[in-house]
């Protein structure tokens, strides 16, 4: 054989499920793969027939003898009833040359798939959701898609692109997930057609029934309101207890949406949210979450008042407002004592700052000259619903992904600002996440429009963080509690 042809062809569908990864070291590399091109061995020019077809078929010349060799059998029946492809002459074909993996130009283009060390990109998604939006299809056609993929949410218009992603994507949605999908229109628009299609559960947006059952029967309309029920609750805290769950609709309905949102606890007897709290989200735009909570007081209306139509009563404060346990004396003893606790730890644990508050109780018990009250008093508050505890923390410290840090510093609140940016980085990068000196330099640069100084960074770093080779990672907060 004194040549071969590779014939190409372009892979349908689009391959928008795939990626190249580069291993260089510990880091992976992610290039998406927009299409395939597949070169295939072309034996057309090859045929049966006696050894003088061969001959003129390997020299170039025509052979009317017989059948192509080697094509596949659909192809070959093609040929045999008329469908001859055309000659080379008449196609575009490209003349290519191979380039080994060690050649110099393979390895440029090596170098162009790989993001050089010095490059900073302000990222604003945990992992999941930045692999899910890059390779949202996979090769197991048993599992099903989770949502559609990043190049056809693209091509559509903005409205259409929620709806897509509410419809067809996660039940619960972050906006830095939603904003990565959407890069190119204002956050004014973006906000504006959220609004109209979804609701906002703890800083995190899902979709509303409307939109999901557009024409519900009436016989449904009960089934959908299980749904708004469950979200309401969720609005309201993380957690969720069996008596809130005691209204009057079928239990299997119920813990049906329980399924979708949350994830059962059976030994708190609880159901938790499956998300945690998006407290970048409620901190950048408090308007936008003061007007979901008057949509939401609305909503509870609307289902006590369903109740009352439907003749069934139901406790109105498990409808407008969870009942509280935790007294005025207790809260304000806690916004006291907190402080003390997480600048005592720096960084804590739910169950850390529980242990804590019990062991500044009894360490002002011991004091001779000390008042106990106010220790005494917040210490009762560890033994609160959890719900009502994370309430009043969150109003001194903020949230990381479940370890709680201060929001201001009370030995130097003058490096507030630089706390801040740090605080955000974490939020932004989700659990275990850790940051370098040039990123925590370049998030100072674009939010305070200066460099910080060597002092203020290793002040602020060493309080909130521990060092990990050439990176930062957030202090692990448990004070191994027992």
């Amino acid at each position: 054989m004194s040549s071969l042809t590779l014939s190409s062809s372009w892979s349908p569908p689009p391959a928008t499920g795939y990626a190249v990864g580069v291993l260089i070291g510990n880091k992976l590399h992610l290039n998406p793969i927009h299409a395939v091109v597949q070169l295939r061995p072309s034996m057309d020019y090859l045929s049966s027939g006696n050894s003088k077809g061969k001959k003129n078929a390997t020299s170039g010349e025509d052979s009317n003898e017989g059948k192509p060799l080697g094509l596949p059998k659909k192809q070959s029946k093609q040929m045999s009833s008329g469908n001859e492809q055309k000659p080379d002459v008449e196609e575009s074909w490209i003349p290519l040359k191979y380039h080994g993996s060690k050649s110099d130009l393979s390895s440029r283009y090596l170098q162009n798939m790989v993001a050089p060390e010095s490059s900073t990109i302000e990222f604003a998604m945990n992992p999941y959701d930045y692999m899910s939006s890059l390779c949202p299809g996979i090769s197991n056609n048993n599992i099903k898609l989770n949502g559609p993929s990043r190049r056809v949410l693209l091509s559509l218009p903005l409205e259409e692109r929620i709806k897509r992603l509410f419809l067809e994507g996660p039940p619960i949605h972050r906006f830095a997930a939603l904003r990565h999908l959407i890069p190119n229109d204002s956050i004014e628009d973006l906000l504006i057609v959220l609004q109209e299609y979804g609701q906002l559960v703890q800083g995190l947006w899902v979709p509303k029934t409307s939109l999901l059952f557009p024409n519900p029967k009436p016989t449904e309309k009960v089934k959908l309101a299980a749904r708004d029920y469950i979200l309401l609750l969720f609005s309201k805290s993380l957690v969720v207890t069996p008596s809130e769950l005691n209204v009057p609709m079928k239990p299997l309905i119920l813990k049906s949406f329980l399924n979708i949102f949350a994830v059962e606890r059976p030994s708190f007897k609880d159901w938790k949210f499956k998300e945690n709290v998006d407290t970048l989200f409620v901190e950048l735009y408090p308007d936008i979450v003061r007007k979901q909570e008057q949509a939401w007081e609305v909503m509870g209306k609307n289902i006590s008042a369903a109740f009352d139509r439907a003749g069934k009563s139901v406790s109105k404060n498990v409808i407008t407002k969870p009942k509280k346990t935790m007294t005025d004396e207790t809260r304000e003893a806690l916004r006291k004592a907190l402080p003390k606790v997480l600048q005592t730890h720096k960084v804590c644990s739910f169950q850390m700052i529980c242990q804590g508050l019990r062991q500044l109780a009894i360490s002002q018990s011991t004091l001779p000259k000390a008042d106990p009250r106010i220790a005494v008093a917040a210490a009762s508050g560890a033994e609160a619903p959890p719900e009502e505890l994370q309430e009043v923390i969150s109003e001194v410290a903020t949230n990381i992904h479940g370890f709680y840090v201060l929001k201001s510093s009370p030995e130097h609140p003058d490096f507030d600002p630089l706390r801040k940016v740090v605080i955000g980085l974490f939020l932004a990068r989700g659990p275990n996440a850790n940051i370098k000196k040039s990123e925590v330099q370049a998030a100072a640069r674009l939010e305070l429009k200066r460099e910080p100084s060597n002092s203020e960074y290793i002040k602020v770093m060493t309080d909130l963080c521990e060092s990990k080779g050439s990176a930062w990672v957030l202090k692990s907060g448990d004070g191994k509690p027992s």
